[in-house]
């Protein structure tokens, strides 16, 4: 009787399954292979400040709100990130504010207070119909007024964030602009636009009922725009006679009267620092120097009057910032040199001679924590300073007393496009050399050569490596780390690359992925005229030299390793570049660049195609488009695409550019074969309509325009990412399905979807092609490929996808899913969405041995299979791999926010030993079974002999 092993084996295989996976979470391997830089992007000047978190805390933290709208707590100590929340993108004014025992902040429509010590989330509130324009605090039992740019003020409870009261009685012509709070007052300020200026307006309201009171009049003004306002605090101050009168008003006294300055000669610029109290400080800044003036005021009917004049110093790249301790109002000036001054209200008391230097970056702001020492004569400054470079924008740096402590690169958090580069085998380039050296010598001379070449190594280097024979062998049995390799060398396995990337700003930098993300070199690739558009692509063109292409029109070639610019050129034509591309030249790779008119260039110029390049664009029209570009570099339009009625393109996938495929077929349970439909010119293109809720996968032959299967699905929400990522015979793709939509079929929830293709639906069968000896694409034949697949219900939204690629295709394929609900990336076994796996019953024996487990609707977001491991990962947008020399690894690199990198073995580490494995265990054992041989051998062969007698 034979009994069936099928539930068994479905448990074996589903154990398998996720094996790979639940590798990545023991304890010796997290956080040894991958690495995590946490990035926040440049801080904001306003809500950049030190606050202690809590009255009788001893010390205090750096809290920081910065342009990709994260707020974040900062130790003062190493700069570690305490805590931060990704807050809600939109175009509107971003602000944060320390309250007692909390910070709040306000994006968008929203205010949300967290706790200043743990960063959880203390209180929320939404609203709709504006967004918030300025806040402050109430001064009593955490409240906040809040106004925003409808015009509305309200004021928020502290503790719960519930609407205490509201007024809605701006003006409608009037455009709201800040607030000021007092004791008993909230003051609103709006700007009454004129014909030629701008008028602004003070109201004001009860702070306890929030009723008009009886001060509210205009602020008599010539403001020509509202970026001439320097500052809306307690303080008004603005530039009016075309930069030639600096006035201020103190808006929270019973009068408007203020302080007319005469801007002197020579002033570029002007900045204006005040405290929550009663005294600002202006900077006036010209080409080559800067100096300060310090003004205080009364609140009742004083005037504005300056108390401390701050002597002009050369250097204009430097800035103020104002910390109040002990009563005392303290004042620090910071330069671009390292250089720092101390000032209260006796003037100078301390000075920081230049101790660093930023290399080449201004000084954008600063926030300062000033604490006088017990003696009452020195004082202990720390400033959080922000900087800029061409190309790298909000560096930050912690100075102490004239030192630097820390410094964190903020501007890699807008890391838009990035490529791989190969470092270099040492050993191979010197035999690379002399190979050449060979190659140009005849027969005979070359064979001498090679001979000498080999003996002088011998006498060279054999005497060192016979005596380092017992070094060598002790390490690799007691797994002694071998010395860390550095510069443009790579290490045995290739673990070690570059990511050159190009930031939003214009900046390259190379990082080296081996060693934690650790950058290597800087510089930029900003235009020498005209606009910065951005960077299009970055390539790896020829061993050591990559090259960028920006959206402006510009070609660039830098060094690899070392960073220097090699070329540049400026790409003639007609406007911006659309697109960029690399194709195969001789020696080494060309680019490809599509201009706006629909032109072609070859990168660098002049440089001839050895062949025929098809090329997919999209035109302005909307519409996807096949280009044949012969060696003369001028295009022709060979096919086009037009979407279904409604819809239009959201996105073009290709095949990764490093795609091998190991085997032709996948080999079934029964030794039979299902041959892949293999076309490296496979394309996938995601077409959306968000009138109708559908969306549509069609996947072409990008020489043909061939579409060789489309699928679409209704009652999408077309609002939400659709993404996908192709490779080998099947492509990957995700969207959100919402079965609230009228009219329209869909499964709630988003949906991840796998596409296999087949040459046949048949066994054993090459398709209609398969006998054919040559064929072209061009002239359609590219036959009927078998299509197979199968969806899934995933429990999050996937923005990003992208699959391992190994040196040889063999290694199984991991789909790699970003997941901003988890902050995460998901490492899903290829095998796990294989649309093969059994509908409705256990997979048979055959199946089994394949790999397949039956088929159920849900894919889970397995904690153990998130690459990250505890850490959190924000902002990143793009995944990337590459392989190492190891055929078992592939190296991943995500950036967009965050940098993260870390090695996936989708097959498991079948080339290498593991770390912890004992090769004096192994040797032991051997040396054991050999003694235990050497004792029983006798034994037996006696046993032997006295058998031999007894037979006899």
């Amino acid at each position: 009787m034979r009994v069936s092993s099928t539930p068994l084996a479905s448990l074996l295989v589903g154990f398998a399954a996720i094996l790979p996976t639940t590798l990545a979470v023991f304890q010796d391997e997290a956080f040894q292979n991958d690495w995590h830089i946490p990035l926040l992007g440049p801080s904001l000047r306003e809500s950049t400040f030190f606050h202690r978190p809590l009255l009788d805390a001893k010390a205090s933290l750096i809290y920081t709100l910065t342009e990709r709208n994260i707020i974040a707590a900062l130790h003062p100590k190493d700069g570690g990130i305490v805590w931060r929340h990704q807050l809600e993108a939109c175009a509107s004014k971003k602000l944060a504010r320390a309250v007692e025992g909390v910070v709040v902040a306000g994006s968008c429509g929203n205010v949300k207070a967290f706790d200043a010590v743990t960063g959880k989330l203390a209180w929320e509130n939404r609203f709709e119909g504006g967004n918030v324009k300025d806040f402050k605090s109430a001064g009593k039992e955490d409240a906040v007024v809040v106004l925003f740019d409808d015009g509305s003020v309200r004021m928020l409870e502290g503790g719960s964030g519930i609407v205490m009261w509201e007024w809605k009685g701006l003006d409608a012509k009037d455009t709201p602009y800040s607030i000021s709070v007092t004791s008993d007052s909230v003051l609103v300020v709006s700007v009454q636009p004129e014909k030629t200026s701008n008028n602004m307006h003070i109201t004001s309201l009860v702070l306890e009922s929030g009723l008009p009171a009886k001060f509210s009049r205009d602020l008599r003004s010539s403001v020509e725009s509202v970026d001439n306002i320097l500052s809306s605090d307690a303080l008004m101050a603005w530039t009016e006679d075309d930069f030639r009168i600096l006035k201020m008003v103190p808006i929270s006294g019973g009068r408007l009267s203020g302080e007319n300055v005469k801007i002197p000669e020579g002033v570029i610029d002007i900045e204006v620092h005040t405290d929550s109290d009663n005294v600002a400080l202006v900077h006036y800044k010209t080409a080559d120097k800067s100096w300060g003036t310090a003004y205080r005021w009364d609140y009742e009917y004083g005037p504005v009057m300056s108390y401390l004049d701050i002597e002009e110093k050369p250097g204009a790249d430097s800035t103020f910032s104002i910390s109040k301790s002990g009563g005392q109002t303290f004042f620090v000036w910071s330069f671009a040199n390292g250089e720092a001054f101390l000032y209260g209200e006796q003037g100078q008391l301390a000075e920081y001679s230049p101790k660093f230097e930023y290399k080449g970056n201004h000084i954008t702001n600063a926030a300062s924590e000033v604490i006088t020492r017990s003696d009452g004569a020195s004082y202990a400054v720390r400033s959080f300073i922000s900087t800029s470079a061409p190309g790298f924008k909000g560096n930050t740096h912690l100075v102490r007393n004239g030192d630097l402590e820390w410094a964190r690169k903020e501007s890699l958090a807008s890391v838009s496009v990035s490529t791989f580069a190969e470092l270099l085998d040492p050993a191979a380039e010197k035999v690379a050399n002399e190979l050449n050296a060979e190659g140009h010598k005849s027969i005979g001379a070359a064979y001498v050569h090679r001979l000498t070449r080999h003996v002088q190594e011998l006498i060279e280097y054999g005497p060192a490596w016979v005596s380092g024979i017992p070094v060598r062998v002790m390490d690799a049995f007691l797994n002694k780390e071998k010395a860390e390799i550095g510069g443009k060398w790579r290490d045995f396995f290739g673990y070690r690359k570059y990511a050159i990337v190009a930031t939003e700003e214009g900046g390259l930098a190379a990082l080296d992925i081996g060693k934690k993300g650790e950058i290597a070199w800087e510089s930029n690739v900003l235009p020498i005229e005209g606009e910065w558009k951005g960077a299009l692509g970055v390539y790896e063109v020829s061993k050591g030299v990559v090259a960028v292409v920006t959206k402006g029109g510009e070609y660039l070639e830098f060094d690899a390793f070392e960073g220097t610019m090699l070329h540049r050129e400026k790409i003639p034509g007609c406007g911006t570049i659309k697109s960029s591309s690399t194709v195969d030249g001789i020696g080494r790779k060309l680019v490809l660049a599509v201009l706006k008119c629909g032109k072609v260039m070859v990168l660098p110029s002049g440089s001839p195609l050895p062949e025929t390049v098809f090329l997919a664009v999209q035109d302005d029209a909307g519409h996807a488009k096949g280009l044949k570009v012969a060696s003369s570099g001028k295009p022709e339009q060979t096919w086009v695409f037009n979407p279904p009625t409604g819809e239009q393109i959201a996105s073009i996938s290709t095949r990764p550019a490093h795609d091998p495929i190991a085997s032709i077929g996948k080999v079934l349970g029964d030794r039979s074969v299902m041959y892949k439909y293999i076309n490296p010119h496979l394309i996938s293109i995601v077409t959306a309509d968000p009138n109708g809720s559908t969306a549509s996968i069609h996947l072409l032959d990008s020489v043909s325009g061939a579409v060789l299967h489309s699928a679409t699905h209704t009652g999408v929400d077309t609002s939400k990412p659709i993404v996908s990522t192709v490779s080998e015979n099947w492509v990957v793709y995700s969207y959100y399905g919402d079965d609230t939509i009228p009219g329209k079929t869909a499964a709630k929830g988003y949906h991840l979807v796998v596409s296999e293709i087949f040459e046949s639906e048949q066994k054993n069968d090459r398709g209609p092609l398969g006998g054919a000896q040559n064929y072209s694409a061009l002239a359609g034949e590219t036959g009927e490929p078998f299509v197979l697949s199968q969806s899934f219900i995933f429990p999050g939204e996937i923005t990003s996808l992208a699959t391992t690629t190994t040196r040889q295709g063999i290694t199984s394929h991991e789909i790699l899913a970003l997941l901003p609900e988890y902050s995460s990336i998901l490492g899903l076994p290829k095998r796990m969405l294989d649309p093969r796996r059994p509908v409705g019953r256990d997979a048979n024996p055959g199946e089994v041995e394949e790999g397949l487990v039956k088929y159920f609707p849900v894919i889970d977001a397995d904690p153990r299979g998130m690459l990250n491991h505890k850490r959190e990962l924000v902002g990143i947008k793009k995944i990337v791999t590459t392989p190492a020399l190891l055929e078992s690894t592939s190296l991943v690199f995500a950036y967009g926010g965050d940098l993260f990198g870390t090695r996936v073995t989708p097959s498991m580490a079948f080339d290498v030993l593991a770390k912890g494995f004992s090769k004096i265990q192994l040797v032991g054992t051997i040396v054991a079974l050999g003694v235990g041989v050497g004792f029983v051998a006798p034994m037996v062969r006696r046993k032997q002999i006295n058998q031999r007698w007894s037979n006899s």
